[in-house]
């Protein structure tokens, strides 16, 4: 007989107890049970571990050196049974997100923070990146959840083993600087736009890709003088009256002093917020994770409406 731990607790119930009938009470074992298990571990050893009496047992020296010993080595198999249940329960772990960089303040962040709540013990690591390169990483198995979106208008494909959620749809606005000539217009055409000089995304993004097949609807072809990845950035340049830009809902402030929203007439196509994960995962934290992520932008859309 091994020395499994549960051989261990029966051995040190009968040590403390000093009888098998006692021991098997406080284990929920029969005297048999207790009895049959201890002799099997004396078997197995090679060692006397009690002298029988009728109605007692008396531990030998090796029976109290192997209980001693083994005294740790349960605290830290009850330790880890114990990490294993929360793991399993998704109150511990480690998970791997990805998200884009404007989800960052207004999703990711009130995300993680709710998500830790009653999961302090939790591991959370997080990547930014453009949906193209944080999709395959959760197929692959590098990321647990990423966070990204699809622009009306800009056709994209996905493996079919990772699955998207839909959680939010944004709509998008043409910004402009305070002092713009078309400030105070009541309504623009998108065509009006065609002279302007653009600050836009990266060229291989869908946000790119969207405004200049946004453009090409209304007959032209969109001057693009500045690039950036940070709507931060982009918005920076508009104040500064470098030209123009088209943005998402969770980057535009309409409150900006030095930037004005300008009233286009035609509809503006959308772009639509999405969480990636694997068709099959084995993350218990991955759904509790979603979950939170749902909870955060139903919020944001309701606030929109």
């Amino acid at each position: 007989m091994a020395l499994d731990p549960t051989t261990l607790r029966t051995l040190g119930a009968a040590i403390r107890q000093g009888s098998f009938a006692a021991a098997g009470r406080e284990l929920g074992y029969t005297a048999s049970a207790v009895s049959q298990q201890m002799s099997g571990l004396e078997r197995s050893l090679g060692l006397q571990l009690f002298e029988r009496h009728a109605r007692s047992v008396v531990p030998t020296e090796a029976a109290q050196y192997l209980y001693e010993r083994s005294e740790d080595l349960l605290g830290l198999v009850d330790q880890l049974e114990a990490d294993v249940a929360r793991l399993a329960a998704g109150q511990a772990g480690r998970l791997r997100i990805g998200s884009f960089a404007s989800a960052g303040g207004p999703i990711v962040a009130q995300v993680i923070a709710r998500f830790l709540v009653r999961r302090r013990d939790v591991e959370i690591s997080l990547d930014e990146g453009e949906p193209h390169e944080l999709f395959p990483r959760v197929l692959d198995g590098d990321l647990d959840v990423a966070l990204g979106f699809r622009y009306d208008l800009v056709p994209t494909r996905w493996p079919p083993d990772v699955v998207l959620t839909e959680l939010m749809v944004e709509d998008l606005y043409v910004v402009a600087p305070r002092r713009h000539r078309l400030a105070h217009a009541r309504s623009v055409g998108f065509g009006d736009l065609a002279p302007e000089r653009w600050i836009a995304n990266r060229e291989d993004t869908a946000a790119s890709r969207c405004l200049v097949a946004l453009a090409e609807e209304e007959g032209f072809s969109p001057r693009i003088a500045f690039r950036s990845n940070s709507f931060g950035t982009v918005r920076g340049f508009v104040a500064a009256g470098l030209g123009v830009a088209l943005l998402p809902g969770l980057a535009h402030e309409p409150d900006d002093d030095e930037i004005v929203t300008l009233p286009v007439s035609r509809p503006l196509p959308r772009r639509r917020i999405v969480a990636a994960t694997r068709r099959v995962h084995d993350n218990p934290l991955t759904d509790a994770f979603l979950a939170a992520i749902r909870q955060v932008t139903a919020g944001l859309s309701a606030s929109d409406r």
